[in-house]
């Protein structure tokens, strides 16, 4: 399993790599990950002189457990419970307000 994703220039490379195999018994346990990159690179040639730059990132998260055994093989998902959790903070972060702001205004009405 190796998907590329490489996006029109400056945007970043994604990539789904499985790792290194762990034997376990008759068990064989693959993780996935998926692997995000970005590199940028310029040079600056004057009359007087060459100048060059460059940085770039990596982010790897697991997203799966490939489980392979006599019976064949299966997929365990790895769910990011932390994303979801401030996925679900930043939504209230919003709404909250919202409806104080609305609630104030309906009070004041009456």
């Amino acid at each position: 399993m190796n998907e590329q994703t490489s996006g029109k220039r400056g945007l970043p490379m994604t990539e789904v790599v499985e790792g290194k195999p762990i034997r376990l018994g008759e068990r064989e346990l693959v993780p996935v990950v998926r692997v995000t990159s970005r590199v940028r690179r310029r040079a600056f040639v004057g009359s007087d002189r060459v100048s060059a730059q460059g940085w770039g990132f990596v982010r790897m998260r697991p997203v799966a457990i490939l489980e392979r055994d006599e019976a064949g093989e299966r997929r365990i998902p790895i769910e990011d419970k932390t994303a979801q959790a401030l996925g679900g903070l930043l939504l209230a972060a919003f709404i909250i307000p919202l409806l104080l702001a609305l609630a104030v205004r309906l009070a004041r009405k009456n």
